[in-house]
């Protein structure tokens, strides 16, 4: 939105002098945050990954797996060891759950939906299990995204905190939500590596993970905490890629552990293991032009504010003008291994009423200053 502001000045005397100033201002005032997809569970049909392995770039080039994109998404990704039609093991496993499934098994509401992931205890201690992830290309660059959703686990989810050797430290790792921007030129192409060349070429990137973490407790037990932790990669340019991998951001993927307005921190069963859906919000903002650091990151749990901060770097100076957040996935796979593979455990956590917005509700958008003064 332009707003323009004329000041003319008519001096007297031996000459008249017209001046017209002209103020040209980039945004106005805005108090709307606007809904830019809802998910709409509840009024899905029902859903599941027909097969173990789903790779899909967007748009799908294959009719059998685009014939089978649930909702209102446009890809999907999952990931399966043991699957009815066939696994990773290449053999039918009669009774398993597919991974990412749509229906009504767990629902906030009489007659609602969600979106169920079943997570397989297979792998190693060191290795990645089963995925199961929903994408949406938004079809734009949004500076600002703010994310709604409700999850639920399974009463008595089971984590196996595996020692870290860089850290020392025990803990097993859900990837949650993920929002990128992808450059035009790579719409043809997978949405879901964030790794190597291919994930550089897709950034920023912002990805929260949900984290048990096991430490000393009040009296000296050991204690699963809870704690939201980012993964976070700055813009490269594309004729970069390949050259530069050094953006990483690793400076501000910090870790908070859930407290909910107390003092002390919470374990993952006190949080998320109640019965209940728990609310959780994500601010994820550009930042305000490139090389300014303030991009924003906020992360609410059940409308507490667990984690702040606003010097995010996205973008360095003179790089990435006009980039946003023009894509995002929901679910993910998990660094838990909690049961031997041959006992085929699956574990499950749902998702609900996912809505995002290109901006935080009730935040009053200030104008910019003036870009352009125009003198006459």
């Amino acid at each position: 939105m332009k707003s323009y502001f004329t000041i003319k000045c008519l001096k007297k005397g031996f000459k008249v002098l017209s001046v017209s100033v002209t103020l040209i201002s980039s945004s106005g005032f805005s108090n709307a945050s606007n809904l830019i997809f809802d998910a709409g569970f509840d009024n899905q049909a029902d859903w599941k990954n027909t097969e173990a392995n789903y790779h899909l770039t967007y748009p799908s080039e294959n009719i059998a797996e685009a014939n089978n994109i649930p909702g209102k998404f446009d890809s999907f990704y999952t990931s399966d060891m043991w699957h009815e039609n066939g696994g990773k093991n290449r053999v039918a496993t009669l009774g398993s759950q597919p991974s990412a499934q749509i229906n009504g098994v767990q629902a906030r509401r009489e007659g609602g939906k969600s979106f169920l992931v079943y997570d397989e205890s297979w792998g190693s201690k060191s290795q990645w299990g089963s995925d199961a992830q929903l994408g949406k290309d938004l079809s734009k660059n949004f500076q600002e995204l703010w994310v709604e959703f409700y999850i639920k686990f399974q009463a008595d989810w089971v984590w196996m905190d595996v020692l870290n050797a860089s850290s020392k430290s025990q803990q097993s790792v859900l990837k949650l939500f993920r929002a990128r921007y992808v450059p035009d030129n790579y719409l043809d192409k997978t949405r879901y590596d964030f790794f190597g060349v291919g994930g550089r070429a897709k950034a920023p990137v912002y990805m929260l993970d949900l984290k048990s973490w096991t430490g000393e407790g009040l009296y000296g037990d050991r204690f699963s905490y809870a704690r939201l932790s980012p993964f976070i990669r700055g813009f490269t340019p594309q004729e970069l890629i390949g050259v530069d991998e050094n953006y990483f951001l690793k400076d501000y993927e910090d870790e908070v552990s859930i407290k909910q307005g107390g003092g002390e921190s919470l374990s993952f069963a006190e949080v998320f293991q109640t019965g209940d859906w728990v609310k959780i919000n994500i601010r994820v903002k550009m930042d305000s032009f490139p090389g300014a650091g303030d991009g924003i990151e906020e992360v609410w749990i059940n409308d507490v504010l667990e984690k702040s901060r606003n010097d995010i770097p996205f973008r360095r100076a003179g790089e990435g003008e006009g980039v946003g957040f023009n894509w995002f996935s929901i679910g993910g796979n998990s660094h838990n291994y909690p049961f031997p593979e041959e006992e085929q455990y699956e574990q499950w956590f749902a998702i609900t009423d996912l809505k995002i917005y290109d901006s935080k509700p009730g935040i009053v958008n200030k104008p910019n200053p003036p870009s352009v003064i125009r003198v006459e």
